[in-house]
């Protein structure tokens, strides 16, 4: 199985690719922007996308701030994905419970409804919390859904 995990936080993307490495025959490839994640999610083929919500447009380095923070990012990658005919099955993996944008302020479960319109693409919302392994056995459950497809 082919996953590509779109994550700006370090610790989250470690702990996520961790646990999804002890699947036998996952291949796990990595970005931490909008930018990044756009394009390799682009160029290659997976089974599955795990999208943060929430990252920069580019890659942060010591050097750079990562450019506009992107609140919706992970629902605008599933969106130009689409329009490209390139969208794979994806779940939402966050650690946010509320996400603002401008003077709108949306709920986890506003953000799941919102994305329903990707249909059979879409796997899901998954709350990441590291000190819980709830997270876990939903991406488990969404993995081996998968994996008998």
């Amino acid at each position: 199985m082919n996953i590509l995990l779109v994550e700006d936080n370090h610790f989250k993307r470690d702990k996520v690719v961790e646990f999804i490495l002890q699947f036998p025959g996952v291949r796990v490839s990595e970005a931490a922007s909008y930018n990044r994640g756009l394009a390799v999610a682009s160029q290659e083929k997976f089974d599955l996308i795990i999208l943060d919500m929430s990252m920069p447009t580019f890659d942060r380095t010591e050097a750079e701030s990562g450019g506009r923070f992107r609140v919706l990012g992970g629902k605008e990658i599933a969106s130009r994905l689409k329009k490209q005919n390139k969208l794979s099955p994806f779940v939402v993996l966050t650690g946010y419970s509320n996400f603002s944008e401008g003077s709108d302020k949306l709920s986890l479960e506003q953000i799941n409804d919102l994305l329903a319109m990707f249909e059979e693409d879409y796997k899901g919302t998954i709350f990441f919390d590291s000190a819980s392994s709830v997270w876990k056995d939903e991406l488990t459950a969404t993995i081996e859904s998968l994996s008998n497809d």
